[in-house]
């Protein structure tokens, strides 16, 4: 019975270190620079800021602009998911027999 509770504070101990972790990337920024597009992003993967080199607004080939913006929204979201899965890979099993 002793070695169940153990187990119990143990897995309470690294769930709680591991929210934790989550909370402060929440809070995170992460900036990505992409050929003339900077995204600014929240760990919660809220966008906070969208910046353009305005060589690259082209009236005539917006779908560039478009396409440009994209990619870097998708590697800000694609940072983010890292350090989750760092994380999770991080404290994964704990020690834990289950």
């Amino acid at each position: 019975m002793n070695n169940i509770n153990e187990m119990l504070k143990k897995a309470k101990r690294i769930q709680g270190e591991l929210e934790k972790e989550e909370q402060l990337i929440a809070k995170k920024e992460f900036v990505i620079e992409k050929q003339g597009i900077k995204i600014t992003m929240l760990g919660t993967r809220k966008i906070t800021k969208v910046e353009i080199n305005p060589a690259l607004i082209d009236p005539e080939d917006p779908e560039l602009l478009q396409d440009l913006v994209l990619i870097a929204v998708n590697e800000a979201i694609d940072a983010i998911e890292e350090e989750y899965e760092q994380i999770n890979a991080k404290y994964a099993g704990g020690g834990l027999p289950f």
